[in-house]
């Protein structure tokens, strides 16, 4: 069953690309004007159309393989930034969270994209925790770049976050090192390399973009008005936002879309608001009010999501600093690099994107960082738990 609105609209594309396949159209079915998710989707359909239909389970192998590398790259972020505990607990997590569940069941990009995501942080990771030697440095900065392009073709419109982590993981690479005293040229270089290659990947591979948007976007670029004069940061986040605005202009699930950031100040006094909503939407009020598209019910599984959300972002505080000065060198630098990516990742989205729905999809890598995080703090809290008992025991058996 479909549900999501970029599915629904879809599934006509992907059924059109899948016969392209099935007549032995390669040529025509590359050059096609179509997402890239659309033309791996349209693989599935090709291959097991025949069996179940241009259905949604024809899609299921691909949506399958991409929730299988999800778990495992949650698993293996949560063991490189702690260890294999953290991992099993993250990764269990994630395997049932609701939401993510029904979202990797339709024609989306999410899927695609969390792997690539989640993969290039891993290997942030690994530049910033691991001592490398030169081979194994230049090939994880180029594994970084090569996972940028599919990253970006996947979804274009995330690059400034794609760059921004990497910033933030050659800072906190500089920032261990100077910290450590030891320079590692190695890392250095590997690190370097992964910025350059995803740099060039968001400069040279265009955004993708349909043939008959083109001129609606071009008309809407000579519609819309001049930004104020700031920081091209600033102008940068308000065109993004007023996309999303036009984009669901409607919708009962909407948040502040009255709200305009045309400069520097509007967006550093938006700041806190950005941040509640990336950390706490949706709001209660929300949770027992009738969404168009999912009814009471699916309002009703949001809330209590969104409940299980604070549990986990309560539990990746303890994770972030419990044990601070019991963890082994560079644990604590890998703790605030996952940290840090997911509170930039969500103040950021909080800035954008008006519409909870939209905010769901696009907030799963982030929430799956602080998940780690909260894989750790649980395991803490555990150990604590079981201390205390133990305390008691003792204290009783001596009386």
């Amino acid at each position: 069953m479909s549900f999501a609105q970029d599915g629904i609209e879809d599934h006509a594309d992907v059924t059109l690309l899948s016969e392209m396949v099935t007549r032995g159209q390669i040529r025509d079915w590359a050059t096609a004007p179509y997402p890239f998710h659309l033309k791996l989707y349209s693989i599935c359909f090709a291959v097991f159309g025949s069996l179940f239909g241009f259905t949604i389970i024809s899609a299921e192998p691909l949506n399958a393989l991409c929730y299988l590398a999800i778990l495992v790259l949650v698993f293996k972020l949560a063991q490189e930034a702690f260890n294999r505990r953290a991992g099993w607990i993250a990764a269990a997590t994630v395997s049932l969270w609701p939401s993510f569940l029904l979202h990797t069941t339709q024609l989306l990009k999410d899927p695609l994209f969390l792997v690539g995501m989640l993969g290039f942080i891993l290997v942030d990771l690994q530049l910033l925790s691991r001592s490398l030697s030169w081979p194994k440095a230049l090939l994880t900065g180029a594994s970084a770049g090569l996972i940028s392009v599919f990253i970006w073709l996947a979804r274009d419109n995330m690059g400034e976050l794609l760059l921004a982590t990497a910033a933030l993981g050659a800072a906190m690479l500089i920032a261990r090192q100077v910290r450590e005293k030891q320079v590692q040229a190695t890392n250095l270089v590997g690190m370097a390399l992964a910025i350059v290659v995803s740099v060039s990947v968001t400069q040279v591979i265009p955004k993708f973009r349909k043939p008959d948007a083109l001129r609606g976007a071009a008309l809407e670029r000579r519609a819309a008005p001049p930004s104020n004069p700031g920081l091209p940061i600033a102008a940068r986040v308000g065109t993004i936002r007023q996309r999303f605005i036009s984009q669901y202009p409607n919708s009962s699930s909407n948040l502040d879309s009255q709200v305009q950031l045309n400069s520097t100040v509007d967006l550093i006094r938006y700041l806190p608001r950005a941040a509640a909503i990336g950390f706490f939407a949706p709001f209660p009020n929300m949770w027992f009010a009738t969404g168009k598209q999912v009814g009471s019910g699916g309002r009703l599984l949001s809330g209590l999501e969104t409940i299980a959300m604070y549990v986990v972002e309560g539990l990746a505080v303890v994770g972030l600093w419990g044990k601070g000065r019991k963890r082994r060198a560079g644990q604590g630098f890998s703790a605030g690099f996952l940290g840090l990516v997911a509170a930039m990742g969500l103040i950021s989205l909080g800035l954008v994107v008006v519409n909870v729905g939209a905010l769901y999809r696009l907030r799963y890598v982030f929430l799956f960082l602080l998940i780690i995080l909260a894989a750790e703090g649980a395991a803490q809290t555990l150990d604590w738990c079981r201390k205390k008992r133990a305390d008691r025991g003792r204290l009783v058996a001596d009386a």
